[in-house]
């Protein structure tokens, strides 16, 4: 009973323990300009992240990394997809989770305090003048965390939810399929008792009926870390006609699609934002010799 209680609270300190990377790089390797950014959280944990303006941007999008990344992931190329969209005409804004990267905090909650990060970014952006529309890019753990958000606040345009995960329960399971059952579940009540992380509270499939924003799922037909599945769930739940989902034919492997295929990526995640947020046209004014299209502000 000893060794079997031991082994459980062994596993729920190793679900729960960040294992902290460096953030690789910066946007000036890109020759972008940018804006050190920190926000506090509402249990007063310090989040440090990135603001890069675009000339005459339209729209900030708010990218949001998987749950063992950082906001400069390398395996997933964020920093490079921040020069993507910077091109593209959008600012944006990336940040670490708490307990990751640069971020204050020492515990992985599995989704139950994360969610928070991603207000404080948003109550962030949106205390700054020259609002503009937000659309969150979301990878797996992060794009949980997107839909969970964009479920329960308004002024979100859209997401694009890169591998998203469906439950976090349901993923970890996959992931630790070789543990028996018992054993799973005495270690996740350790981690809600002593580690405030549960399993079952971010569980994008049971809310995403309730997102009004239009959501882009996009998964590979293969992955090993969160199954297609996933999303498929996910679009099988929706009520929203808005909701898209985009599976990758033949190709394997987690939140990758982008570093393989990163012009394709980019096109249908830019055509994505165009419908969600179209370019507007002035009307012609005394001041102008004639109409011309702008950026929307």
């Amino acid at each position: 009973m000893l060794a079997y209680v031991s082994a459980a609270f062994y596993l729920a300190d190793r679900l729960t323990h960040t294992k902290r990377q460096r953030v690789q790089g910066t946007p000036i390797d890109l020759g972008l300009h940018f804006q050190d950014v920190q926000f506090l959280t509402f249990d007063r944990l310090t989040l440090n992240g990135w603001f890069v303006k675009s000339p005459e941007a339209r729209a900030t999008v708010v990218l949001v990394h998987d749950r063992l990344g950082t906001r400069a992931d390398v395996e997933q190329g964020l920093l490079k997809l921040h020069g993507d969209y910077v091109r593209h005409g959008f600012n944006v804004l990336s940040f670490d989770l708490r307990g990751r990267g640069e971020s204050s905090g020492c515990r992985d909650h599995l989704g139950s305090r994360e969610h928070h990060d991603l207000d404080a970014a948003l109550d962030y952006l949106w205390k700054q003048e020259n609002q503009l529309p937000v659309v969150l890019h979301g990878f797996g753990f992060g794009a949980a965390l997107a839909i969970k958000v964009a479920s329960r606040r308004s002024g979100i345009a859209g997401i694009i939810a890169d591998s998203p995960v469906a439950s976090v329960r349901e993923m970890l399971r996959f992931q630790h399929s070789h543990i028996p059952a018992y054993m799973f579940e005495t270690a996740h009540w350790f981690a809600r008792w002593f580690f405030d992380a549960d399993l079952d509270e971010l569980k994008p499939i049971d809310i995403i009926n309730q997102v009004e924003a239009p959501v882009l799922l996009l998964c590979a037909e293969i992955d090993n870390e969160v199954p297609e599945s996933h999303a498929l769930n996910l679009a099988a739940a929706s009520l929203n006609r808005d909701h898209q989902i985009w599976v990758a034919p033949q190709h394997k492997g987690h939140c990758s699609y982008y570093i393989q295929h990163s012009v394709e990526y980019v096109n249908r995640s830019v055509s994505f934002i165009d419908h969600v947020v179209p370019i507007r046209i002035l009307p012609v004014t005394s001041d102008l010799a004639e109409a011309r299209p702008t950026r929307a502000s």
